[in-house]
Protein backbone atom coordinates (compact mmCIF):
# COMPACT_ATOMS: atom_id res chain seq x y z
CA UNK A 1 0.00 0.00 0.00
CA UNK A 2 3.07 2.45 0.74
CA UNK A 3 3.63 2.45 -3.45
CA UNK A 4 -0.16 3.28 -4.23
CA UNK A 5 -0.04 6.08 -1.77
CA UNK A 6 2.98 7.45 -3.30
CA UNK A 7 1.83 7.14 -6.58
CA UNK A 8 -1.64 8.55 -5.20
CA UNK A 9 -0.03 11.54 -3.71
CA UNK A 10 1.77 12.09 -6.95
CA UNK A 11 -1.03 12.12 -8.85
CA UNK A 12 -0.60 8.79 -10.50
CA UNK A 13 -3.86 7.38 -10.29
CA UNK A 14 -3.52 4.54 -12.43
CA UNK A 15 -0.32 3.47 -10.85
CA UNK A 16 -1.88 3.53 -7.82
CA UNK A 17 -4.58 1.27 -8.27
CA UNK A 18 -2.21 -0.89 -10.62
CA UNK A 19 -0.24 -1.23 -7.10
CA UNK A 20 -3.01 -1.61 -4.78
CA UNK A 21 -6.42 -0.81 -5.65
CA UNK A 22 -7.39 -1.42 -2.01
CA UNK A 23 -4.64 1.20 -0.95
CA UNK A 24 -5.71 4.10 -3.31
CA UNK A 25 -9.18 3.67 -1.60
CA UNK A 26 -7.86 4.45 1.37
CA UNK A 27 -5.66 7.49 0.11
CA UNK A 28 -8.81 8.81 -1.39
CA UNK A 29 -10.38 8.54 2.04
CA UNK A 30 -7.33 9.84 4.06
CA UNK A 31 -7.51 12.76 1.70
CA UNK A 32 -11.37 13.30 1.98
CA UNK A 33 -11.06 13.05 5.92
CA UNK A 34 -8.85 15.62 5.68
CA UNK A 35 -10.43 18.59 5.10
CA UNK A 36 -14.10 17.36 7.12
CA UNK A 37 -11.59 17.07 10.03
CA UNK A 38 -10.89 21.05 9.77
CA UNK A 39 -14.64 21.43 9.08
CA UNK A 40 -15.28 19.89 12.30
CA UNK A 41 -12.72 21.37 14.62
CA UNK A 42 -13.70 24.55 13.63
CA UNK A 43 -17.50 23.80 13.85
CA UNK A 44 -16.77 22.25 17.38
CA UNK A 45 -18.49 19.20 16.60
CA UNK A 46 -18.23 16.35 13.76
CA UNK A 47 -20.13 16.68 10.69
CA UNK A 48 -22.33 14.01 9.42
CA UNK A 49 -21.64 11.77 12.40
CA UNK A 50 -23.91 10.58 14.76
CA UNK A 51 -21.97 8.16 16.23
CA UNK A 52 -18.07 8.22 16.15
CA UNK A 53 -17.44 4.94 17.28
CA UNK A 54 -20.05 3.48 14.71
CA UNK A 55 -18.76 5.38 11.72
CA UNK A 56 -15.00 4.48 12.78
CA UNK A 57 -16.19 0.94 12.50
CA UNK A 58 -17.18 1.10 9.62
CA UNK A 59 -14.68 2.63 8.01
CA UNK A 60 -12.22 0.55 9.35
CA UNK A 61 -14.01 -2.55 8.30
CA UNK A 62 -14.73 -1.35 4.83
CA UNK A 63 -10.53 -0.90 4.91
CA UNK A 64 -10.10 -4.50 5.68
CA UNK A 65 -12.31 -6.10 3.71
CA UNK A 66 -10.97 -4.18 0.37
CA UNK A 67 -7.65 -4.63 1.45
CA UNK A 68 -8.51 -8.80 1.83
CA UNK A 69 -10.33 -8.84 -1.16
CA UNK A 70 -7.36 -7.88 -3.05
CA UNK A 71 -5.08 -9.83 -1.10
CA UNK A 72 -7.72 -13.04 -1.98
CA UNK A 73 -7.49 -12.23 -5.78
CA UNK A 74 -3.98 -11.72 -5.89
CA UNK A 75 -3.07 -14.97 -4.00
CA UNK A 76 -5.78 -16.54 -6.21
CA UNK A 77 -3.81 -15.54 -9.66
Amino acid sequence: MTTSFAHFVRGQFRDAARANPAGLLIAVSCAGLVPWCWLSAWRGRLLGIGDPWTATAVLLASWGFAGLVVWLVRWGT
